[in-house]
C-alpha cells in the first residue's frame, strides 16, 4: 500500500488494517508453532531412523521449513513496523496540521477582539470627551446667566 493509500485512509480503516496485521501475526506464529511441533515429530523420527543418511535428509527439509517460516514471520513484522511507522507519522502531521490551524483561528479572533475593544474604547472615549466639552459649556452658560442675574 503506497503512502497516498495510507493517507486517505480514517482512523477506523487503519484500526482494522491493524488487526487484519495482527490476525495475521497470529496465524503466522501458530504456523511456526506448528512447524516447531513438526520438528519435534520429525527428530523422534530421526532418533528412529536407522543411518545417519536418513536422519540427515530428514532433519534438512525441516530446518528449510523453519528457516522459510522464521524469514516470512521476521519479514511481516518489518513489513507491519513500516506501515505503523507511517500511520503514525501521517498521524503526527495531521495533528500538527490541526494544531496550527487551531492556532490560527486562535490568533484571528484575538486580532478581532482586539479590534473590536480599540474600537469600543474609542467610542467611550469620544462620549466622554462630548460630555466634557457638554458640561463646560453648560458651566459657562450657566455662569453668564448668573452674571447677568446680577446685573
Amino acid at each position: 500500500m503506497t503512502d497516498k493509500e495510507l493517507r486517505r485512509l480514517n482512523r477506523s480503516e487503519l484500526l482494522q488494517m491493524l488487526i487484519g496485521q495482527m490476525e495475521e501475526n497470529k496465524a503466522l506464529k501458530e504456523k511456526l508453532a506448528l512447524a516447531e511441533s513438526k520438528l519435534q515429530d520429525r527428530q523422534i523420527k530421526m532418533e528412529k531412523a536407522g543411518t545417519m543418511a536418513e536422519a540427515t535428509l530428514l532433519l534438512n527439509g525441516v530446518l528449510e521449513a523453519t528457516e522459510a517460516a522464521a524469514q516470512q514471520y521476521l519479514e511481516n513484522i518489518k513489513r507491519m513496523s513500516s506501515e505503523q511507522d507511517a500511520v503514525c507519522r501521517e498521524m503526527k502531521e495531521k495533528a500538527e496540521r490541526e494544531s496550527e490551524e487551531i492556532m490560527q483561528r486562535a490568533r484571528s479572533y484575538r486580532e478581532k477582539v482586539r479590534v473590536e475593544a480599540d474600537n469600543y474604547w474609542k467610542q467611550v472615549i469620544d462620549k466622554a470627551s462630548n460630555l466634557l466639552s457638554s458640561q463646560a459649556a453648560l458651566q459657562e452658560a450657566v455662569l453668564s446667566a448668573r452674571k447677568k442675574e446680577d446685573l
